[in-house]
């Protein structure tokens, strides 16, 4: 990750008294860009025409557009879904820059292991398979379907144990007003504020059950971090978040889609190079659907839970493994200028 000072700041050649810009420096090393935060860097008067541009997106947010996909050389997609809509939409509006599209998975850090690093083995309770408790986080994101589960548990006084961690502020906008009086007294134990990285990932690691019913993603640490700590995760059958689970290593809730008007590659984009003929990559979650799922883990065994989440976990390092191999591949593209081996089965939607 490079500050925005190492390209901003003159360097000088002690010996020679020569000023030397970041660029004149590393003319051809490429440069990624996550999304739309780009900082105006490629349209600097000293940006080389030969220096190759690289964009991560998170295909959901409103922010990108055309010019962003149109102006770059590579794309690299994280998830399955923005493949295969970044190499669509490049056949529906022109490539005329011959952007290449590399297909690279993605990773998490492993914040229980972490845990268990820092804190000591010994400080780490082992999970419960057999008493479940949920933890649904949902940090600073109005995303993760957090009403769809609240209004499950209102629903259900028999349902264990719910934690929900979750940013004051998104509480006091989002969730206060309709639901604080109701979970009061409930099953529902709320967490309000920013945990420490020591006390979430120690939640991380003893936790067993995870709620993680996002209704879009542009990735997904959340659901990643869930499996690399081996759990039972319920989440949403919509890519992407059903690239990390499948139906014998986590609990899928059918969903129905819907395209917000924002997202360009979204199917229904209301101006102009929308991808078209496409669904919507946005889930529409009911609460009995979340207390379905919740029942399917409930009816299972405490070894059917635990080797569901050893499943889920293994899953986590074969696609870590996949990430560093395109990072090699990409490092070799950058430092040869070759075509991508690109990855073309992606499944479908």
């Amino acid at each position: 990750m490079l500050p925005a000072w190492a390209i901003e700041m003159k360097y000088v050649d002690k010996k020679t008294g020569e000023t030397f810009s970041y660029h004149d420096l590393c003319p051809k090393t490429p440069m990624i860009f996550l999304n739309h935060y780009w900082d105006g860097i490629p349209d600097s008067p000293d940006w080389p025409k030969s220096k190759p541009l690289y964009l991560m997106p998170n295909i959901e947010m409103y922010e990108l557009t055309a010019e962003h996909y149109w102006g770059v050389d590579m794309v690299l997609c994280k998830t399955a879904i923005c493949a295969r809509r970044v190499r669509l939409w490049y056949e529906q509006e022109g490539n005329p820059r011959q952007t290449q599209v590399l297909y690279t998975r993605h990773t998490s850090s492993d914040v229980a292991a972490l845990a268990r690093t820092r804190l000591g083995k010994d400080t780490i309770k082992p999970k419960n398979w057999s008493d479940v408790q949920f933890i649904h986080a949902v940090g600073t994101s109005v995303q993760k379907g957090t009403k769809p589960v609240l209004n499950c548990w209102l629903e259900r006084p028999d349902f264990p144990q719910l934690h929900i961690y979750m940013q004051e502020d998104v509480y006091n906008g989002n969730i206060k007003d309709y639901y604080g009086e109701k979970i009061k007294g409930t099953q529902v134990k709320l967490h309000l504020g920013r945990a420490s990285a020591d006390d979430f990932g120690k939640m991380i690691a003893e936790s067993a059950f995870f709620l993680c019913t996002s209704l879009q993603e542009g990735y997904g640490h959340y659901i990643n971090q869930a499996r690399a700590s081996g759990a039972v995760i319920v989440s949403t059958d919509l890519p992407p978040m059903n690239e990390f689970l499948n139906e014998k290593s986590g609990v899928l809730v059918p969903v129905s889609r819907w395209a917000i008007q924002e997202q360009m590659l979204g199917g229904n984009y209301k101006g102009e190079h929308g991808l078209k003929g496409v669904r919507g990559f946005t889930a529409s979650l009911e609460g009995s659907q979340v207390c379905e799922a919740v029942e399917k883990v409930l009816a299972m065994t405490p070894a059917e839970r635990e080797a569901m989440a050893a499943r889920a976990k293994k899953q986590y390092f074969i696609d870590l493994n996949f990430f560093a191999s395109k990072m090699k591949e990409l490092r070799e593209i950058a430092r040869a200028g070759r075509p991508a081996r690109l990855r073309t089965e992606l499944g479908a939607e």
